[in-house]
């Protein structure tokens, strides 16, 4: 197949969208017989199914979840390719982004910030690792935000677009009772810690058995927000990207202690062929990461 009749499927898509024959048929003003017959016409010169029936109703098969979404692309493009012929406004379609729950919430922000000051249109999800990797595998987002590399589930590109110094923080007054020579003042010390089990985790405790520090865990969060009010009532030190240095001071009221002498990173995985999401547009590490003296 050389190339692909868009009538037909613009039939696919819109019996997709429409979640049904009889809609589709109304708005292409033909019976549904014929929507039917140019379905079946896509699914011939594209060799897979992407439509079954269950019962009464008509839902995608996994292949056409695929392909409506990438049709969801060619027919938004069209109508802005209408658009600008008409002198019309050019509103593009959104460049969808996966984030990683483990990302912080005020990371991600900073990171896709510049994205959205270069007029781009986003449509973020958040979720586990597994999930938005799913997702970018289907097409679900064009890219996903992780804070590791692209572990190999997935065939797609890893770009490093940021990194920062881990630090620890805490209140003024806790910070007071710790005051001593950095990072042996650690030792002992009250520590509230990522989940066991987790690639934060184990950032964490390899930094600190590096330091040669060992900190009483008084508990161990699976929630940055939770973890971050904790810290503010004095429970203990935690963990934390310097990126995150102004938002924990300015809205938490925690101080830096020091740095854990290793990095965190930020990285963009991509399928190369499919991506909407453009590098170039995202600020490079050394633009982010914080140059505070310790």
């Amino acid at each position: 197949m050389d190339s692909l009749n868009l009538n037909h499927l613009k039939c696919f898509w819109l019996v997709a969208r429409r979640e049904g024959l009889a809609r589709a048929a109304r708005e292409l003003h033909v019976t549904p017989s014929t929507v039917w017959a140019q379905v079946k016409a896509v699914e011939s010169e594209l060799g897979a199914r992407l439509l079954e029936k269950r019962g009464r109703r008509l839902v995608l098969t996994s292949e056409g979840e695929r392909v409506a979404r990438v049709a969801d692309e060619i027919f938004a493009l069209s109508q802005e390719v209408i658009a600008l012929t008409r002198g019309q406004q050019v509103r593009s379609s959104p460049s969808r982004v996966g984030v990683v729950t483990s990302v912080p919430r005020f990371v991600s922000g900073q990171l896709l910030r510049p994205l959205l000051a270069r007029g781009r249109r986003l449509s973020l999800v958040h979720g586990a690792a597994t999930e938005m990797l799913g997702q970018l595998a289907s097409g679900g987002v064009d890219a996903v935000l992780s804070d590791e590399p692209n572990t190999g589930e997935v065939k797609a590109t890893s770009t490093l677009i940021a990194s920062s110094e881990l630090s620890v923080f805490c209140t003024p007054g806790l910070a007071a009772r710790l005051a001593g020579a950095f990072p042996r003042s650690l030792d002992g010390a009250p520590f509230m810690l990522p989940m066991p089990g987790t690639t934060k985790r184990s950032v964490v405790d390899l930094a600190l058995a590096r330091l040669g520090v060992r900190p009483d865990v008084v508990c161990e969060v699976d929630d940055s927000a939770l973890m971050k009010a904790l810290a503010t009532e004095g429970h203990g030190v935690i963990a934390a990207p310097r990126l995150l240095h102004d938002e924990l001071q300015g809205f938490f009221g925690l101080i830096e202690l020091g740095s854990l002498s290793t990095t965190v990173s930020y990285h963009l995985i991509a399928l190369a062929s499919r991506s909407r999401v453009v590098l170039s547009d995202l600020v490079s590490p050394r633009a982010l990461e914080r140059t505070r003296a310790g």
